[in-house]
């Protein structure tokens, strides 16, 4: 019979060796991501069993860098539809646009008053820069008469200025793009809250504007696959389109939560009706007007201009199957205006997915000046510092923005700063200096502009001090409204460094060149023959002239 003491012994060697037995096993378990979070392999046997991802010959196995072939684009294409619907679009014309008092004739470009002014070359923004320890400027490749340098001189004209702002879950919600578009409209006038969908998961998110959708169903351009034709070849930089339906509505309603929200005078809703249709309009719930629109593939709009926009409401009557809702933008007819763009999971390169035509018959109606990309945060990884493809990526969206939006300037941003957690708690990703390079340098390929946010970012102690100072979330990753402020602040102070810049050089253009000989030339007395000085080769001989011959 076995003793109880032999039994217990046995019975533990066997625990033992199966415990052993399963943690060999789970060392060979692959590291994996948790809510944004790499976790590492789960190894007591690590000195002992060699796995792929350690160290092997100075050569570390990354992920791939980035998926191009998803993303493929083919530029060439894009130049020729935005040409051909360049050519052909009409903004204003009777088939593509109503306005609600029927004055398009005398809005030639939808209500912009052109202005003649020379740019205010005597602007002082010295009292509004900060301490060059909290600078960091917007650089300027190009040279002389870069896309920059129309932008600034359209600002010191006091023309108004439309901004398009493309990020990702970074600045969702209109954080950073909330403050940016206060502080610019503080200092060159303008009001309301820019382009708002027309029907998101995501607007109670927002605090610039409050919307109400009923009857619409969205799609997101990250979903594109899922998206019913024809609405998946409808989609514009926002990234979201909407299908109607009959009685289908959205109420926008301008709020008081920051600085010029609601100053907004003219009210831009755009959408596609593929059917006959009818859409009432009803302003400050007040009087309502019907539009009437035959069917059609063009992007059609309908600008509201009052005093006053406190709320818009629009509905459709009937057509709504036919019809793909993109949004409202809400702007003063004066100053600068900045729509919000973003879009979770994009590294940007989903804007190949947007229709070129789409987006060219917008930007007819609207016109951007400045179009300012916000990515990267979607392909960083913590081992890797070769960014190239990406890089080669980034210069394709910088062509894709400029082919079209023709008379726009584009500022890449660097990449945010972000932690991550090891086994020590967070620490920050080094990498994101990398990153910020090649954005950098895609930027100056293409004679872009760039700005460092990783820089702005450590100049306010990085993320670490950003999330101690409850600007960011605990993920290390995304910032709050307070922490889109900082930036925002950063990014401003960055463009008027830039802009007072121009207006140095410019400036300097306008100085008389001083004299450059050092003395005054010596006048000769008439009578003095300059030939007697001259070499016989230098004396011009006398031609024999051609006789005339008399009639």
């Amino acid at each position: 019979m076995t003793k109880p003491s032999d039994d217990y012994a046995s019975r533990g060697l066997l625990v033992a060796a199966t415990t052993l037995a399963l943690l060999i096993v789970v060392s060979f378990i692959p590291p994996i991501n948790a809510g944004g979070v790499k976790l590492r392999r789960a190894s007591i046997v690590s000195d002992v069993v060699n796995h792929s991802e350690r160290v092997s010959q100075g050569v570390q196995e990354l992920q791939p860098e980035i998926d191009v072939k998803e993303f493929e684009v083919d530029l060439e294409s894009v130049a020729e539809q935005v040409a051909k619907t360049t050519a052909t679009a009409s903004p204003t014309g009777e088939a593509t646009s109503a306005s609600w008092e029927g004055i398009f004739d005398e809005q030639p470009t939808g209500g912009d008053t052109p202005s003649k002014a020379a740019p205010k070359l005597d602007m002082d923004l010295e009292a509004l820069l900060p301490d060059e320890s909290l600078l960091t400027p917007v650089e300027v490749f190009g040279g002389k008469g870069n896309d920059m340098e129309l932008l600034y001189e359209k600002i010191l004209s006091g023309k108004p200025v439309r901004i398009a702002f493309m990020g990702d879950s970074f600045v969702e919600a209109d954080i950073l793009t909330a403050d940016l578009r206060e502080l610019l409209q503080d200092t060159f006038k303008g009001g309301g809250s820019g382009f708002a969908p027309m029907a998101s998961p995501f607007t109670a998110y927002r605090q610039t504007i409050k919307t109400t959708a009923k009857g619409w169903t969205p799609y997101n351009i990250m979903q594109r696959k899922s998206t019913p034709a024809p609405l998946n070849g409808d989609y514009f930089v926002s990234g979201w389109v909407a299908q109607g339906s009959d009685g289908a509505s959205t109420r926008w309603e301008m709020t008081s939560r920051r600085r010029h929200l609601t100053e907004c005078r003219r009210a831009r809703v755009l959408f596609i009706s593929r059917n006959d249709s009818e859409i009432a309009i009803r302003i400050n719930d007040g009087e309502q007007r019907t539009f009437s629109f035959t069917g059609s593939d063009v992007v059609r709009q309908i600008v509201i201009e009052e005093s006053n926009i406190s709320s818009l409401e629009m509905q459709i009557l009937s057509g709504g199957k036919g019809i793909t809702g993109y949004g409202a933008e809400f702007e003063d007819i004066k100053g600068v205006t900045v729509d919000n763009f973003s879009i979770r999971s994009n590294n940007g390169q989903a804007m190949f997915w947007t229709n070129p035509a789409v987006n060219a018959q917008i930007n007819s109606m609207r016109g951007y000046d400045l179009v300012i990309l916000q990515y990267g945060l979607n392909i960083m990884q913590s081992e890797r510092k070769d960014y190239s493809l990406y890089a080669q990526q980034v210069e394709k969206m910088i062509r894709f923005v400029k082919n079209c939006f023709p008379e726009a300037a584009v500022i890449v941003m660097g990449v945010s700063d972000r932690s991550e957690r090891d086994e020590e708690g967070f620490k920050p990703m080094k990498v994101a200096e990398n990153l910020s390079e090649w954005q950098r340098k895609a930027a100056k390929e293409c004679n872009a502009a760039f700005w460092h946010t990783y820089n702005s970012m450590q100049q306010r102690g990085g993320m670490k001090s950003f999330v101690a100072n409850g600007w960011a979330g605990k993920d290390y990753t995304h910032i709050n409204y307070a922490g889109g402020r900082e930036i925002a602040t950063g990014l401003y102070h960055g463009l008027l460094y830039s802009l007072q810049q121009y207006m140095l050089t410019v400036r300097q253009r306008m100085i008389p060149a001083e004299p450059v000989l050092d003395k005054e030339l010596e006048i000769l007395p008439p009578e003095l023959n300059l030939t007697d000085e001259l070499p016989a080769e230098l004396i011009p001989t006398e031609q024999t002239q051609p006789t005339q011959t008399e009639e």
